[in-house]
């Protein structure tokens, strides 16, 4: 029978990964590494045969991986999660990536390579590897560490950096100049693009993916998730970006959903076996003999991309006001570089625009610096302390101080939410209506010249009043919903404010018309748009209100169901002090704390933490009392630094006691027992007989004649000749017969 000579790839693949994996797992190393080297040993490069046929199916197969590992950590870190680190990111990632892009070309030009070699080296070592830094927390169960946050914060925004990279790269290479403008139309087509998944991603897919959890069938949930994920990284591809991108946002839009838990438990299975697979694909790269040969240049890119990572991403954190700790972290979880840096050097290699063997240099550069990422990520802490340690006193004390103050500016920067929130919806709503100008001229205007030939002035005037009849709600929002406001912020007596409220219906007016400019002449765009405008908002000022007011309350309650569920957990996190955050712990049934009270655990006095909040099935118990007990599968919310929760959860997480090897239920059975005139337990009850208290077992029947009688009560008389169904431990009912 003719076998698929993928199936045998597969075969070959899993069965030595798997291999790896237990030998890393057993030598207490990343597994990550294991399935890099399992690709070694499979891969094309390695004598003496060629264990591996189909390599560009594997290939295909293992992008995969990289979809799901994205999709799983969308499912894990949410929009508003990354919103709440979205100055840190930005300033981290857009430093990294200026730095290297300099650095990169410095190297390069130094080390002989062609100024476009050395302009692709350095986008390449600019971006780091966001599935190896996931792949690697995972591992070292560090996701829920606060400078993990803000890893995984850096390296989404690195990842949109790197979008806006290849349309730069693309445009050099083919024209051997570069163009700003073009540079900020792909940034606002980015934009534009990813504003409109989401908007819409919101507004659908929590309400179908809740839907169909409702039927409590886990085989329709995994399909539905797993079509979403690959729906949206099709559509990715289709507007010319990344499919890690597509699944990392429909990720995040899940994230909002109610049964967000249940998803990650479905998808888990997939990430492991496809992302297992991805980085045996990494290893089935890499040529020992291209890596010897180049062994000087391949060191030098290592260690500048690690040493260059940690330094230039610790100062962008330090500058936005994280402490010197959780920036040495940071930029030490980002010291390598990876699948991104591969689709950069693709891009140069097709456009001829680079050496090919630039690719096999950055690949093996990548592996370096991958095999050196979990080691520096599980050693981060200890360094991150001595190096402060080293700092002279005053600047320490001056980056403690520069710390707080950025603290408290944060903590000040409530006093303008509510503009924030205004310019926040006046731009969100000037997306949907872009977005519908744009539906119009591609989707609306082509069914109307078909309709009608050889009238396009009619179809322009058509096409643009039906996308302005569609878009009308949102329109009147950008216009009127800081009306109310307005008074408000008036008695405040903030010019700045005001003035910003009032440009509103002028930057709105501007907007409309730069959108008409694709229907009408420059002349004409003006007029109309005015005209229409007016008359429309002053006779319809009421219908477009209460649509407008009908989609916003639809689009928030999404949110608000989703915050509903995990409100008590969550509601202390903006609380959280400088390197102080707040994680959940799950108390294992066998933890060494459990049945003690807070008092008596001491984990304040010991650890310096505190329980904010004991979450206990649908109760939670906030500011508990130093007398509340600690009862098996209670989640505690704890806050305190990660020095300090380490040694907490590992109390708290891991059993007192080894678990045992095979199940607890095997030592039981059940066991028939008849009584006879000299039985000794005839004329008892079963409370009296003390079976429970001298044998532990559990009299879980009688039978008596014809009778039956299920789960006797306690107070039932034994008689004589009744057949008693015991459950209880081998051992003891073997003594049990024998005393009795």
């Amino acid at each position: 029978m003719h076998l698929d000579p993928l199936i045998v790839d597969l075969a070959i693949i899993i069965a030595v990964a798997g291999l790896m994996s237990f030998i890393f797992h057993k030598i207490h190393q990343p597994v990550v590494l294991g399935y890099i080297l399992a690709g070694v040993i499979v891969g094309p490069f390695t004598p003496p045969i060629t264990l591996i046929t189909d390599i560009p199916t594997i290939h295909t197969i293992a992008e995969l991986g990289v979809i799901f590992l994205m999709f799983t950590l969308g499912l894990e870190f949410s929009f508003r999660k990354l919103s709440s680190v979205g100055v840190t990111s930005t300033v981290a990632a857009g430093v990294q990536v200026i730095f290297f892009l300099v650095v990169g070309y410095g190297v390069g030009r130094l080390l002989g390579w062609s100024a476009m070699d050395s302009i692709f080296l350095g986008a390449m070592l600019s971006i780091s590897s966001t599935t190896i830094v996931i792949k690697a927390l995972e591992e070292l169960k560090l996701k829920h560490h606060r400078f993990a946050s803000l890893i995984f914060g850096v390296l989404i925004v690195e990842d949109l950096f790197a979008i806006l990279l290849l349309v730069a790269l693309t445009t050099i290479a083919t024209t051997n100049s570069f163009s700003f403008l073009s540079l900020a139309a792909a940034a606002g087509n980015l934009g534009l693009v990813v504003g409109g998944w989401f908007l819409v991603g919101y507004f659908i897919v929590p309400r179908l993916v809740t839907y169909v959890g409702r039927n409590e069938n886990n085989e329709m949930l995994t399909l539905v998730s797993s079509g979403l994920c690959l729906s949206l990284v099709v559509a990715a591809s289709y507007f010319g970006y990344s499919a890690a991108l597509g699944a990392f946002i429909m990720g995040s839009i899940l994230a909002e959903t109610v049964i967000i838990h249940r998803i990650e438990t479905l998808m888990n299975p997939l990430r492991d076996l496809f992302g297992a697979i991805f980085f045996v694909s990494i290893g089935m790269l890499i040529d020992p003999k291209i890596m010897w040969d180049s062994k000087g240049v391949i060191l030098l890119l290592s260690l500048i991309t690690i040493v260059g990572k940690i330094f230039s991403t610790a100062a962008g954190a330090l500058a936005t006001g994280q402490t010197f700790k959780n920036s040495v972290q940071v930029g030490m979880g980002k010291a390598q570089i990876g699948e991104f840096s591969f689709i950069i050097a693709t891009l140069g290699i097709s456009l001829e625009a680079i050496s090919s063997e630039l690719y096999p240099i950055i690949v093996a550069v990548s592996l370096v610096t991958t095999f050196a990422t979990p080691y520096l990520i599980k050693h981060s802490l200890p360094v991150a302390g001595k190096l402060e340690d080293l700092l002279p006193a005053d600047l320490r004390l001056s980056l403690e101080r520069y710390s707080h103050w950025c603290e408290r500016r944060k903590s000040g920067a409530g006093k303008n939410k509510d503009l924030y929130v205004l310019v926040f919806k006046w731009v969100l709503n000037g997306i949907i209506v872009t977005l519908i100008f744009n539906f119009g001229l591609k989707s609306i205007a082509p069914r109307i010249n078909f309709a009608f030939e050889d009238v396009s002035n009619w179809t322009r005037l058509l096409t643009w009043v039906i996308t302005f009849l569609i878009s009308s709600p949102f329109i009147w929002a950008m216009i009127f919903t800081s009306r109310k406001d307005y008074l408000r912020i008036r008695q405040e007596r903030n010019l700045l404010k005001a003035l910003i409220v009032l440009s509103f219906p002028i930057l709105t007016s501007v907007w409309i018309a730069i959108l008409s400019s694709k229907y009408f002449p420059l002349r004409l765009i003006l007029p109309v748009t005015s005209v229409v405008i007016l008359s429309s908002y002053f006779t319809l000022y009421r219908t477009l209100e209460s649509y407008y007011k009908w989609f916003e309350t639809t689009f928030l309650d999404t949110f608000k169901k989703k915050e509903a569920s995990e409100a008590k957990e969550n509601s202390f996190k903006s609380l959280a002090p400088w390197d102080s955050h707040l994680v959940n712990i799950d108390v294992h049934p066998n933890s060494v704390l459990v049945n003690k009270t807070l008092q008596e655990a001491g984990l304040r006095n010991r650890f310096g933490i505190n329980i904010v909040a004991i979450v206990r099935g649908m109760k939670t118990i906030i500011a508990p009392h130093p007398q509340d007990l600690i009862l098996p599968r209670d989640l505690l919310v704890t806050l305190g630094t990660d020095e300090q929760l380490v040694p907490a959860r590992a109390e708290l997480e891991t059993p007192h006691h080894s678990e045992p090897k095979f199940p607890v239920h095997s030592n039981y059975r059940l066991k028939q027992v008849q009584t006879t005139e000299t039985s000794a337990l005839v004329g008892q009850t079963i409370r009296q007989s003390g079976l429970r208290e001298r044998y532990h077992v559990m009299v879980v029947g009688i039978e008596r004649g014809a009778e039956r009688i299920m789960n006797p009560d306690t107070d039932e008389t034994i008689l004589v000749n009744d057949i008693l169904w015991v459950v209880g431990e081998n051992s003891m009912l073997e003594r049990m017969s024998l005393n009795l």
